[in-house]
């Protein structure tokens, strides 16, 4: 679960000795993560902070590279999270992840992952034409690329790019706090990798409905759906890849017991 990440001991011990949640903490975190992130600088031109935007904690432009970050939303959103430096940076590292995604893209990779993150920016891969089969270009001027990016705020939980960098993002925090073994923090960090994991899973009395084949279907992506549905049927990938990706099938008691140990949490923890 914790693995691929490096802990960052300096992040950490801002995390433990900087008192409240104020801009100086936000930039610092910030610069010191990226520290790890040479590779993604030519896909972050900067990062700003802002008092509020909207109802959300944060933002990525895939155009601009720059990085937003709502402190006022952090702080007075998500009272579950009574740590709110802890929630800072969760979205840091989320807004970081999708900047990730977008490097992904341009290294044109055919596996799982770089494959669903075509699906869900797909109009970015039509305007930079990154997609690794040409014949499948839509044009520039379709109906999909003028409405694509409204359509996918209405599938914002099943949307693959999403999930994946909410999933990553919740990593990276528990993978920073685990050495505390049984504190509040790191049973939130966990408790939020969980819900990450099983997000937009829906039942439907059988099996759970797989939340990237329903982003495909509701975005009339298809071909796209297609395609997938036969590759997942062909290679039958193992529990976790599947959860990760939010692909099929998904079992009632893999739902509970399996992320939960996934995440080692207990049935009475959940909540």
């Amino acid at each position: 679960m914790e693995e691929g990440f490096i802990v960052n001991s300096e992040l950490y011990r801002l995390l433990m000795e900087y008192e409240g949640l104020d801009d100086d903490f936000i930039q610092i975190a910030y610069e010191l993560i990226m520290k790890d992130e040479e590779s993604l600088k030519p896909f972050i031109s900067k990062m700003i902070i802002t008092d509020k935007d909207g109802n959300s904690l944060g933002s990525y432009s895939n155009d601009t590279g720059v990085i937003r970050v709502h402190k006022n939303n952090i702080l007075t959103n998500r009272p579950e999270i009574k740590n709110k430096k802890i929630l800072a940076l969760q979205v840091i590292r989320h807004e970081i992840e999708h900047a990730r995604n977008i490097q992904r893209l341009h290294e044109m990779r055919k596996d799982i992952e770089s494959t669903l993150l075509r699906y869900s920016l797909r109009d970015y891969v039509q305007e930079h034409r990154l997609d690794v089969d040409l014949s499948r270009y839509y044009d520039k001027q379709d109906y999909f690329s003028l409405f694509m990016r409204f359509k996918r705020i209405e599938n914002y939980d099943r949307d693959p790019g999403e999930r994946i960098a909410e999933i990553k993002a919740w990593k990276y925090i528990v993978n920073l706090l685990k050495n505390q073994r049984r504190t509040e923090d790191l049973l939130v960090a966990r408790s939020n990798l969980f819900y990450s994991y099983i997000r937009g899973y829906e039942d439907n009395g059988w099996y759970l409905n797989p939340p990237t084949y329903e982003f495909l279907l509701r975005m009339g992506m298809y071909q796209d759906y297609y395609f997938l549905k036969k590759r997942v049927e062909e290679e039958q990938y193992v529990f976790d890849t599947r959860l990760m990706y939010g692909l099929p099938l998904i079992k009632g008691e893999e739902y509970d017991d399996k992320v939960l140990k996934k995440v080692l949490l207990q049935k009475s923890k959940r909540q």
